[in-house]
């Protein structure tokens, strides 16, 4: 059997009833988030863009865009909701697949089961699926695959494929020629940073569009090529210049489940600079700014070369800055959405630390493989050395965030949309998502729900 074939044995047999029960908490929770980051995301340049280009449409088998809730085609809904969940830099990620598996595959699923009327928890399932998949493909074509593709477009068009053919009931064949159709579309390249990284928002975007519309062409009788991966002319071979192990691209597949190890993202940043924040924190008020000398920031040479940007002139490329994102640390003690105003970005303080800071690519860094160390040496006059490593990231595996840092996400994130009453309310409507017998009813119910209630 080729990857595809065995890929899409393993979705067709996924069973929600026989998941372990910390996968279906999972599995709700990363729901949950990727929920929120697309009512947050709903107004960033890229998704208003894409919004204002989709047909008007409230015919059978909508869709719905998450951020307002109002019908939508869902191949259009796919694209608007995975751009709009992806804008704040706050969506769930994959440390070891260097990957966000949420914005390509729950939009794609989301639209996949509203057009088809599925139950909840065919929703979730479908999730767990493109997670199950994709997380384990996303980890055997990395690190090499990174250097040009970003994965989350590139693998995310596999998740996606995986996801929304579950969600669509279609049988193993079908689904295997789903990921024949999703590959052949696959793309996403880093050329977006630095100067353009609203961009590198369509990338989740057009693979939830390629996984949802090649399990629609699926669906429809169009055979994709099964040897998509593996093949002489394949995703492999096109976009991975070190030889990937098939072993690692099924390695635990149905019994070790990789979804529990997602990260959910604490701060909306590019996640190569996380670990030089938490660094960062731990130097805060330890010091007096006036007497910095210099501060020297040692990265893995990877996220070096994503987020290395010295002097954003935005938001979003002070988001993919590890030096700015070091700088808000060392000043505020936090690093949250108010922390990329051009209040704080053009002010005097963060212009002269700016000035101050030092990137070092570490090769020392990159081990233990997956992990993206920091370390942190503020240097003061006089000669003293304040140092600080961080290892690993607020919300990583090995540092969960708490449930109830989870629920002030969600209300933070949705803030902007609606009031802390309603924002509480439909978290709680997420909450009953398994139970509910309709993807599309129960959406519909959230829109009844945000109407009724004042925004205040």
């Amino acid at each position: 059997m080729t990857l595809a074939e065995q890929y899409a044995l393993f979705v067709s047999q996924l069973d929600w009833t026989r998941l372990p029960t910390e996968v279906k908490q999972i599995a709700l929770e990363l729901f949950s988030d990727w929920f929120a980051n697309a009512v947050a995301g709903f107004d960033s340049p890229l998704a208003q863009a894409l919004l204002s280009l989709s047909p008007a449409y409230d015919g059978s088998g909508r869709a719905m865009c998450v951020g307002d809730l109002v019908p939508a085609e869902p191949l259009w809904a796919a694209l608007v909701n995975a751009s709009a969940a992806h804008a704040l830099e706050f969506d769930d990620s994959y440390r070891a697949g260097l990957y966000h598996p949420g914005a390509p595959i729950l939009s794609a699923a989301f639209s996949a089961a509203c057009k088809a009327e599925a139950q909840g928890s065919a929703l979730l399932a479908a999730m767990v699926a493109g997670y199950e998949v994709s997380l384990r493909l996303a980890s055997a074509v990395n690190p090499s695959h990174y250097t040009l593709w970003h994965t989350t477009g590139t693998v995310g068009s596999f998740g996606a494929a995986a996801a929304a053919g579950f969600a669509l009931g279609l049988d193993p064949k079908k689904i295997a020629a789903s990921f024949g159709i999703a590959g052949t579309q696959a793309a996403g390249l880093w050329e977006v940073l630095p100067d353009a990284p609203h961009v590198k928002n369509l990338h989740p975007a057009k693979a939830a569009f390629a996984g949802l519309l090649a399990a629609l062409l699926a669906q429809k009788g169009i055979e994709g090529p099964l040897t998509i991966l593996e093949g002489s002319r394949g995703f492999f071979a096109a976009t991975v210049p070190d030889p990937v192990s098939a072993r690692k691209c099924t390695e635990g597949l149905g019994k070790e489940w990789l979804t529990l190890n997602t990260t959910f993202k604490a701060y909306p940043v590019c996640g190569h600079a996380m670990t030089a924040i938490e660094a960062s924190l731990k130097l805060h008020g330890r010091f007096d700014l006036e007497m910095v000398e210099e501060v020297e920031v040692r990265a893995h040479p990877v996220s070096l070369q994503v987020a290395s940007q010295p002097h954003p002139v935005d938001e979003y490329q002070a988001k993919f800055s590890i030096p700015y994102c070091v700088a808000a640390a060392l000043l505020r003690g936090r690093v949250g959405q108010e922390e990329f105003s051009s209040q704080l970005r053009q002010s005097l303080q963060m212009q002269g630390l700016l000035k101050k800071i030092r990137l070092i690519p570490d090769d020392g860094l990159a081990k233990p493989p997956g992990l993206r160390p920091a370390r942190i040496c503020v240097r003061l006059v006089g000669g003293e050395n304040l140092v600080a490593l961080a290892e690993v990231r607020k919300g990583d595996p090995e540092r969960p965030m708490t449930a109830d840092e989870k629920f002030d996400k969600f209300i933070k994130l949705t803030g902007k949309a609606w009031s802390a009453p309603v924002a509480e309310k439909v978290f709680e409507a997420i909450g009953i998502l398994p139970r509910a017998e309709s993807v599309l009813k129960w959406a519909e119910g959230l829109r009844s729900l945000v109407e009724r209630q004042p925004n205040t």
